[in-house]
């Protein structure tokens, strides 16, 4: 009895060894040691199936299929353009701020607004806001001519209001 209770243990771990053994080879060979997975298409309907290489297995007829395959590395590349490095640029804006300026207009329905920045700021955007009949026409849009606000010109509409707005920054280069 003692005799049999010794086979089976041995047998019994026999076995277990075995299985945990084939499991391991089994699973450490997807993906490969590089880190690559490899399967195919069957040609017949299109079908994508795992293989192992590494327990000899190949697509036959089918067409292969890798993924996370590395690529070939690239070329350094050139430190600026044909060597050269690029211009330092400017100091930047800063002290964002928006003024507006509202104004009606005349009778014949021509009118301007001007909205101005504080004195040391430049406009380095702005637009404006016509209320009144659909068919005021904007002319003009644009910073004035020394960029310390921005102007509105606006025609075709008798004694309504055009409103301009500045967006004013501290001018970072002068």
């Amino acid at each position: 009895m003692k005799r049999r209770l010794v086979q089976f243990g041995i047998a019994a771990m026999v076995c277990s060894v075995a299985a945990l053994v084939g499991a391991k080879l089994a699973v450490a060979t997807i993906p490969d040691g590089n880190g690559a997975v490899h399967g195919c298409i069957k040609s017949s309907n299109g079908q994508v199936y795992l293989i192992d290489p590494g327990a000899g297995q190949a697509c036959g007829k089918d067409m292969p299929l890798d993924w996370n395959k590395p690529g070939a590395t690239g070329q350094q590349g050139i430190d600026g353009f044909k060597g050269y490095t690029g211009f330092r640029g400017t100091t930047g804006r800063s002290g964002y701020e928006q003024t507006s300026d509202q104004e009606t207009t005349d009778s014949s329905g021509n009118g301007s607004a001007e909205a101005d920045c504080p004195s040391g700021k430049v406009a380095v955007a702005g637009g404006y806001e016509l209320s009144g009949p659909k068919h005021m026409v904007p002319l003009h849009s644009a910073p004035t001519s020394d960029g310390s606000g921005w102007v509105v010109d606006v025609t075709d509409a008798p004694s309504q209001t055009v409103i301009a707005f500045a967006i004013c920054a501290t001018d970072g280069g002068s």
